[in-house]
């Protein structure tokens, strides 16, 4: 979802970065043990103009093709509690591992992504919003998508502040789209993130009451999907809020452990590892992983790319997913993921970047 200097730099990378290339040197070093890739939704090919959350999506055929590519890198794909487990192994004669996490519980996750997987035989997690599965939150990025789709105006309000935005061109959409997320995810207060999108889609006719029963697997579609011992669930907050947006400790815990209390409730089972919602560095803080491991979970995972090494448990509130998104969908790009290269080049430049805006 978050179309920056981090997938600049990576699709860059890939041509330099992957395994036929310079990173094969080094490739011992940052490859690690095994790695956990983020997906979101599964969904067929589209040629629509306007697509500002494709990063969200791959499809069915890309899906295949990198399980097929992973493993024949001779990587095991393994359940999240066994890939956790294996880094605690001092034992590290097996192959490396790689594990697939889905956000956010789309129902494409179980019509087309879970097909392809069972075939596969390819164990996978569901990281649930409780609210989202309850049928009773806003998918707000989809319906800011929406509203610029099919308007040639945009306005946003916040008290007694106004965002007018013009947005009839292909080019004027896609500048608004990012403008205006920047202010939902950054000006606007997380507590009245959803009232602004909210009224603004009431003002506009859209339906987006609609969204979460149509596009978010149920509890029940959840309970039924639990049967197949290749799936399981982690825990993704109540809301999706950004957790370090929130003023005390006490709010981020109550966001987290309502999620798994309604998670323990209607799925009867309790999550043991929590993924943050949007995951990037500026949505997590100390508080959130102090609160993660307070409420006892084994590990939480963030969105922040890298690979997975034993060292990583030195803080496994805070471990690392590589994205597989609709924005690098080749396997060239999955090969550069596997090696860590990118990653670990990228978390150089981004600490440089820091002490540079800092001096």
């Amino acid at each position: 979802m978050r179309n920056s200097f981090k997938h600049s730099f990576i699709r860059y990378a890939s041509y330099l970065l992957n395994s036929r290339g310079p990173a094969r040197l080094c490739r011992g070093i940052t490859a690690g043990d095994g790695i956990i890739f983020t997906l979101h939704r599964v969904l067929p090919g589209s040629e629509r103009a306007f697509q500002p959350n494709k990063i969200l999506e791959v499809t069915p055929e890309f899906l295949r093709e990198t399980v097929v590519h992973v493993r024949r890198a001779g990587y095991e794909f393994v359940s999240l509690d066994v890939a956790l487990e294996r880094l605690k192994d001092p034992d590290k004669s097996g192959p490396k591992f790689a594990v697939l996490t889905f956000d956010d519980g789309y129902k494409d996750n179980r019509d087309i992504a879970y097909p392809v997987l069972k075939e596969l035989g390819v164990p996978f997690t569901i990281f649930i919003t409780s609210d989202y599965s309850n049928h009773k939150s806003e998918l707000w990025w989809i319906m800011l998508e929406m509203l610029i789709a099919e308007n040639d105006r945009l306005s946003l309000r916040y008290g007694d502040v106004g965002f007018d935005y013009e947005c009839a061109s292909l080019e004027q959409k896609h500048a608004v789209f990012h403008s205006a997320r920047c202010i939902l995810v950054s000006k606007v207060p997380e507590s009245a993130q959803r009232e602004v999108i909210c009224e603004a889609a009431d003002r506009y006719g859209l339906d987006w009451r609609r969204l979460c029963p149509e596009l978010i697997l149920s509890f029940e579609e959840l309970q039924e999907l639990s049967r197949d011992p290749l799936v399981s669930f982690g825990a993704h907050t109540d809301t999706h809020p950004m957790l370090a947006r929130l003023l005390t400790a006490e709010d981020i815990r109550q966001h987290i452990q309502t999620g798994v209390e309604e998670m323990s409730e209607r799925l009867g089972q309790t999550p043991s590892v929590l993924a943050y919602p949007y995951g990037f560095a500026e949505a997590i803080d100390a508080r959130c992983e102090a609160v993660a491991e307070e409420l006892g979970f084994a590990a939480a995972v963030t969105t922040q790319p890298g690979t997975l090494s034993a060292v990583n448990l030195q803080r496994r509130y805070y471990l690392p997913r590589v994205s597989l998104n609709g924005l690098h969908q080749n396997q060239r790009m999955v090969d550069m993921y596997l090696t860590g290269a990118a990653f670990a080049a990228y978390h150089c430049v981004r600490r440089i970047r820091s002490f540079f805006k800092r001096a």
